[in-house]
């Protein structure tokens, strides 16, 4: 048993009680396609490894309706996508923050009927030391912008600056990072693509 698929199987009550406390997770693109059968996906899943892609949108034509249907589960799904950068899945729009900046709450998503599927792509690093720990360093920087509560397009553009640093160091984490003046911060037009 993989541990993305760990929480929606096995005991039926814990199975059920994941379903609907989990309320973000970002996964790998194997890591989705684990959790997308434990959710018991209705459709054949794919074993073509990310590196075997021959696009980004042959990519992503394989993580849409994987991450559409976990996506009707979890409310933010963030599927990181290595150099390529992330998808997120969100039954909102890209405005919505996910915790309120006065209270620190939790912002429920809008029922919507399905999840939407933003693609932003990754910045493009000439000379990488280590790939280790970017994925951490991105989920990282991501969930310190939306406690900020910032929206999408800011936190996104926090973790992928934050996984840049990983990048560019020797160890997982860098030694160090940026704070609220780093231009990352103000990325109110970062662009994505909806797939």
């Amino acid at each position: 048993m993989r541990i993305a698929a760990k929480p929606f199987i096995g005991d039926p009550v814990l199975a059920s009680s994941a379903r609907q406390a989990i309320r973000f997770s970002s996964p790998n693109l194997e890591e989705l396609r684990q959790m997308a059968k434990a959710l018991e996906y209705p459709h054949r899943i794919s074993t073509t490894p990310m590196e075997a892609f021959q696009s980004v949108d042959e990519l992503l034509g394989e993580v849409k309706p994987l991450g559409e249907f976990v996506g009707q589960i979890i409310d933010n799904l963030l599927v990181t996508l290595g150099k390529h950068g992330v998808a997120i899945f969100r039954r909102c729009l890209d405005t919505v923050p996910f915790f309120d900046p006065v209270t620190g709450s939790y912002q429920q998503p809008e029922n919507q009927p399905v999840a939407q599927g933003r693609f932003y792509k990754a910045h493009v690093h000439p000379k990488i030391v280590n790939v280790s720990g970017a994925g951490d360093s991105f989920t990282s920087g991501f969930i310190v912008a939306a406690i900020a509560g910032m929206p999408e397009p800011v936190c996104i553009s926090v973790g992928l600056e934050a996984a840049s640093c990983a990048l560019l160091t020797r160890g997982a984490v860098a030694e160090r990072y940026f704070d609220e003046t780093h231009p990352c911060w103000n990325a109110k037009a970062v662009g994505y693509k909806t797939f």
